[in-house]
């Protein structure tokens, strides 16, 4: 039955089939096999150029008919050797038809397990002081003409969820370091767009490595930048923060927890 429908075909239609299948066979081999090596190479060796700092990344994977790409096991090492950057994957997932549209639009954004090192060096220099002069440097100059203000890009994430999410801080410029791990935290936020007056509302849950947790409920928008809702804070221990105000008390907090709420609009 389907060779005698092929064979009732016209030569030209065959012809269109079978290059639209050649086509897609192609696409899906380059798409799914041939680019993802060849971006997590050139990935690796400008962002480790760009940083100044050793840069991995275990797999890198395309879906061309999602479109959506998953970048798994980013790991960027400071100059110590620390973790600096990493992730445990990255999914992304866009959504093609928007690019004739007002705003680029992503189904999904997924981010597993993200951490982050701040240092604060005895010299009050951060462990990200390179960067910012390396960047700064590297910004164009102002045109001497006032130009007409461009028109910025929209852009929709219908759903942005980050798990996991840990932040490595350490303070070595007091007389006893301060060293702290905020997380984990979870972010899940809805409908997240840059348009002007768009409202977009989320979750922020976590907790710190001495056991104080956080819970925050509300909206925010990005143009202008508002925000309300409410924020809980709870266990918070006094004395994990003594090395930043040990030096401007003349007493010891040697025990005691706060907590408080709020709400704003």
């Amino acid at each position: 039955m389907k060779t005698n429908v092929w064979n009732s075909l016209s030569l030209r239609k065959r012809k269109l089939i079978s290059w639209v299948l050649w086509f897609l066979l192609i696409y899906a081999i380059v798409g799914f096999f041939i680019l993802p090596p060849i971006i997590r190479a050139v990935a690796v060796k400008q962002l480790s150029a760009q940083l100044d700092r050793k840069v991995s990344i275990k797999k890198i994977k395309i879906n061309p008919f999602a479109p959506s790409v998953a970048i798994q096991g980013l790991l960027i090492q400071d100059k110590d050797g620390q973790p600096f950057v990493s992730w445990d994957n990255v999914y992304v997932n866009f959504q093609l038809s928007s690019v004739f549209m007002k705003a680029w639009t992503f189904r999904e954004i997924r981010v597993s397990t993200p951490y982050a090192r701040a240092v604060w060096n005895q010299d009050k220099t951060f462990n990200f002081s390179d960067l910012l002069n390396k960047f700064a440097t590297n910004a164009p100059a102002a045109a001497s003409k006032p130009s007409q203000p461009s028109k910025p890009l929209l852009v929709c994430v219908k759903h942005l969820v980050i798990s996991g999410a840990r932040l490595s801080v350490a303070d070595y410029t007091q007389r006893t370091p301060f060293l702290r791990v905020i997380g984990p935290l979870d972010l899940d936020v809805n409908d997240l767009r840059t348009a002007p007056d768009s409202n977009s509302y989320s979750v922020v849950a976590g907790s710190t490595d001495a056991g104080e947790n956080f819970l925050w409920r509300g909206y925010f928008c990005l143009s202008p930048l508002r925000s309300g809702g409410r924020v809980t804070v709870g266990g918070v221990k006094l004395n994990k923060f003594e090395p930043l105000y040990q030096d401007m008390i003349p007493f010891e907090i040697r025990s005691g927890q706060t907590a408080f709420r709020a709400e704003y609009y």
